[in-house]
């Protein structure tokens, strides 16, 4: 006989406490909560022209098209906040159902996907919020996202502006991952401000509906109140859709295994 799904909640959950307290796990206590301040001042968002060429160049795109969201670049001065330095892990949310009450996600149940350290994926935008919340936090505008990964700079990635595929866990077999990976395992690939994953991974829930930026000239049928943004690309992505200023997008009740997010806080 199958085990009920409440059942097996209160099973996968005392084996995730459990594991998190035995002391095996250490480095997930260290890391648990670490955030990282990233100044306030101005930096540039989105993708100049020369940007999205590059890309399609790249990435051998058939169309710009694909990138006009991106544009224009632009100037954006933002207060000083600390954002998560990690995702938010399978660890952190366990702790969060067990404190609350509220149900896990499915992939708690799935081995590829539950080890305490991987970040926690198949969360809808509302329960994403609802955790950020609950920790005195909250999540990312798209602004704060990306200024986190690019810094000041302008860069196509957090550690440059050079593809490479060892520095991000992507699509691929290079990375040693074929799911998503526990948090912190490319360092090579930290942002200005030491913030990790922040190209692929998972991609990353934002506060903000996907809306044109100011100046924006192109028509785009998707914008508006339907989809969230969100940033970063994931396992599953290729090294275009891993670049930070790429603006996903997701209906809020969307629960996908490349999909989770991290939390900031206002200074």
């Amino acid at each position: 006989m199958k085990m009920g799904f409440e059942k097996k909640f209160h099973y996968v959950r005392f084996f995730l406490i459990a594991f998190l307290f035995s002391g095996v796990f250490g480095v997930f206590k260290v890391s648990a909560g670490e955030t990282v301040l990233v100044p306030e001042g101005p930096f540039i968002m989105g993708s100049s022209e020369e940007d999205i060429q590059w890309a399609a160049r790249q990435f051998h795109s058939e169309s710009l098209d694909w990138y006009r969201d991106e544009t224009p670049a632009h100037t954006v001065t933002l207060p000083a906040f600390h954002i998560d330095k990690y995702e938010v892990t399978v660890g952190d949310y366990a702790l969060y159902t067990e404190a609350t009450g509220k149900p896990p996600p499915r992939e708690f149940e799935n081995p590829r996907l539950n080890h305490p350290n991987q970040p926690v994926v198949s969360v809808p935008w509302r329960q994403a919020k609802d955790y950020c919340l609950w920790a005195k936090k909250r999540l990312p505008t798209e602004a704060e996202w990306e200024k986190a990964a690019r810094g000041t700079d302008a860069r196509h990635y957090p550690w440059g502006n050079e593809p490479d595929a060892l520095n991000a866990n992507i699509r691929g077999m290079g990375d040693n991952y074929r799911n998503t990976s526990p948090v912190g395992k490319f360092p090579e690939g930290a942002s200005p401000y030491g913030v990790m994953d922040m190209s692929g991974n998972v991609w990353e829930w934002t506060e903000d509906w996907y809306q044109p930026y100011s100046g924006n000239e192109y028509d785009n049928d998707f914008y508006g109140e339907k989809f969230k943004v969100m940033k970063g690309g994931s396992w599953y992505s290729n090294q275009d859709l891993a670049r930070p200023a790429v603006r996903g997008k997701a209906f809020p009740d969307q629960k996908k295994n490349y999909i989770g997010f991290r939390c900031v806080a206002s200074k």
